[in-house]
């Protein structure tokens, strides 16, 4: 039986308690195997606690640089959707992705056969939670700096699964009290340093077992949830799951009851299990209301992969009953934006799982409704129907979305998190410069592009694409027609970019670095600013090479409160033809405050090193540097500032002549052909800094030579 399901055909049942028809995952590594495991996914930047043991033993010495996130979460402005006659539903993302941990996601990136999950949809995401089958998971520092980019919150998981040894160790309390005069839990403690430390934003707490009769309190659990949310502080997030309740049972409420309540109150959110019915979230919404929790931090589970055909008995079923899931998640998320409830979505790298190769097509359809590929396939046989698009009801429609950027600052050089390698001076033919890699670290700001992305009818139709290019990604926008005209009249198109919500007082700046190739005949393009009562156009030139454009945010009628909600770009012409023509593309564009796009600081590289480290399996080499800013000079104003690297973002790495792509830490883990380079006679090392505005800070530049 089990040969003929898939991983989440047999994962998922366990979660809804048909543990009695799968084996005990003890049945896998032992110990030893599961350790040194461990360690290598240390030089991945992954960081996970098997055991009690484990989270007892940690403290920040242990941390290995490249584990942590350096990227501060961007604040976002509030959401674009405010009045009461537009009610949108908080997204929340559960990531559960064959176990995770995956080689894609180390934080230095790694070459991929086919693109892998992550998420072009962040400007309707709330939080996203980093789920993996283990004691404690720390979501990997590459989804945590994509996602702080984005304004995103990433939380770990803290799951306590049937076969957990020693749980109760989660409650135990110091002999002596607090100054309060409540228990002290040294664990709950323990998981609010290790969120602070490596950056991430919160915990998922997901007991899926009884604890002992003699042992059960519910007000000491109640307790050590309030202590580890108070220790991670308001900017934190705690949310519980929807399994133990106080009645010490594994019994999925599906909704908010009084059987979680005291939980939930005590993490002030709850993720619920996804096999709810209409009836239970309007009950959930009034029981929230009447014990002040606040009903968009309530979040309704829906499983994608309940559209799936199951040789089970008993299959996996969620909102609605009939076909949700999958193609259909928006009908659930319409659903609790009606009633007034968030939305937890599992697995949502399901368009990737379940369709290896047109992933990205299926998740366009998922999240916009668009048209499947033709061509598709997958094992439940009949696809067509089982999948079949919803051009109505579709996640984006029913999703909260939020402005780009924040109050005062906005950069996107549009890298999807996946992109070529750089080409590069070296001509060996143990380099493949066009492989495919991931690097969600590196994840940007992007666009929304759905299949909606047009304007203007069969005339002059605009659209806009992400193209990968050798080392960079760039948003290219085109236009044409589809139908023949002998309109000789001029027709005026837009095409909203980002939208934004960003005070046009004139202290902020924007610059946008673009190309703009010859245009046909009677054809005038600019970018546009629009503000809350008027434009601003920015004429583009043409040439061969990119060029870099700069103008102040400042609405002309300067009137206090008038706000930027908009850049994209105008367009002026006569019918054109019906072959696509290229318009402009468009590299980056950022906006922040004056001072910060010209500051004279002074910022240094120094001190790079090679050094080893690890033994056997784990020896490796790596780069180590130091970075300084002259502290009298004034600080770069509105901008990021990371508390591990600075004023930089990332570090662009070179050795001898070939760039190894971006580091996030002040540390690069050195592949194989690089040791040999710096083996023997040495070779010339390149570090360079880049600040969160894209802008080049410093570099350092040295002979090294391993011995």
């Amino acid at each position: 039986m089990l040969d003929s399901l898939g991983w989440k055909d047999i994962l998922r049942p366990i979660r809804d308690g048909y543990r009695h028809l799968f084996p005990s995952p003890d049945s896998g590594p032992t110990p030893e195997e599961r350790e040194k495991q461990r360690e290598l996914d240390r030089l991945k930047g992954f960081t996970y606690f098997d055991t009690f043991d484990q989270l007892e033993a940690w403290n920040e010495a242990e941390a290995d640089p490249i584990q942590r996130s350096n990227t501060p979460i961007l604040p976002r402005p509030s959401s674009l959707q405010e009045s009461a006659d537009s009610k949108k539903s908080k997204v929340l993302l559960c990531h559960d992705y064959s176990g995770n941990y995956h080689e894609y996601e180390a934080v230095q990136g790694a070459e991929m056969a086919q693109e892998m999950y992550s998420c072009q949809y962040l400007q309707f995401v709330d939080t996203f939670i980093y789920f993996s089958h283990k004691l404690a998971c720390v979501p990997p520092p590459s989804w945590t700096n994509g996602l702080h980019r984005n304004g995103v919150k990433a939380l770990g998981t803290i799951l306590i699964e049937p076969q957990t040894k020693g749980m109760e160790r989660l409650l135990e309390t110091d002999h002596d009290v607090g100054s309060d005069g409540k228990n002290v839990f040294p664990m709950a403690r323990k998981l609010a340093d290790i969120a602070i430390h490596y950056g991430f934003d919160g915990w998922l707490v997901n007991i899926e077992k009884p604890f002992l009769k003699d042992a059960w309190d519910p007000t000491l659990l109640k307790s050590f949830l309030e202590e580890l949310r108070d220790h991670l502080g308001p900017e934190h997030n705690l949310i519980w799951y929807d399994a133990i309740t106080v009645s010490n049972k594994v019994d999925y409420q599906n909704a908010l009851t009084e059987q979680n309540l005291l939980f939930s109150r005590a993490c002030s959110s709850i993720l619920t299990n996804y096999s709810w019915k209409e009836k239970n979230a309007w009950d959930t919404y009034g029981l929230a209301k009447s014990h002040h929790i606040r009903p968009e931090d309530v979040f309704f589970g829906v499983d994608v992969w309940a559209q799936n055909s199951s040789k089970l008995t008993q299959p996996r079923v969620t909102f609605p009953e009939r076909g949700g899931g999958g193609t259909n998640t928006g009908i659930a998320v319409a659903k609790l934006a009606e009633v007034g409830l968030s939305v937890g979505i599992f697995a949502p790298a399901w368009c990737f799982e379940h369709f290896p190769g047109p992933g990205l097509a299926v998740e366009r359809t998922m999240w916009d409704g668009d048209e499947l590929p033709d061509d598709l396939d997958c094992s439940c046989r009949d696809c067509s129907l089982r999948h079949a698009p919803n051009g109505e009801l579709f996640i984006t429609q029913s999703a909260r979305e939020y402005p780009a950027g924040s109050e005062r600052f906005f950069y996107t050089d549009f890298h999807r998190g996946v992109g070529f390698d750089k080409k590069t001076k070296r001509d060996a033919s143990n380099i493949d410069k066009s492989a495919l890699r991931s690097q969600l670290s590196s994840r940007s700001i992007l666009p929304h592009i759905s299949g909606s992305s047009v304007t203007g009818g069969s005339i002059n139709i605009l659209s806009q694409c992400l193209e990968e290019v050798q080392g960079h990604t760039q948003l290219v926008i085109t236009v044409r027609r589809t139908q023949p005209t002998t309109s000789g009249e001029t027709f005026v198109r837009s095409l909203p970019i980002f939208r934004l919500d960003m005070p046009a007082d004139g202290s902020l700046q924007v610059r946008i670095q673009y190309q703009k190739h010859k245009s046909p005949p009677h054809l005038c393009a600019k970018f546009y600013l629009k503000f809350t009562n008027s434009l601003q156009f920015i004429s583009l030139f043409e040439g061969e090479d990119r060029q870099t454009i700069e103008a102040p945010v400042l609405a002309e009628s300067g009137a206090d409160g008038n706000r930027l909600q908009e850049v994209g770009l105008f367009l002026e012409a006569a019918p054109v033809g019906v072959d696509s023509h290229r318009v402009v593309e468009v590299r980056e564009i950022c906006i922040a405050p004056h001072a910060s796009l010209d500051s004279p600081l002074s910022y240094c590289i120094e001190d790079v090193q090679v050094k080893h480290g690890g033994s056997g399996e784990t020896s490796h080499w790596r780069l180590c540097w130091k970075s300084r800013v002259d502290e009298s000079m004034p600080a770069r104003s509105g901008l990021p500032c990371s508390g591990i690297t600075g004023p930089f973002s990332y570090f662009l790495i070179e050795v001898a002549g070939v760039s190894y792509g971006r580091a996030y830490a002040l540390a690069f883990v050195l592949p194989r052909i690089a040791v040999d380079d710096l083996a023997g006679k040495g070779a010339i090392v390149r570090v360079v800094g880049i600040g969160f505005d894209g802008q080049h800070l410093a570099e350092y530049e040295t002979r090294l030579r391993i011995q």
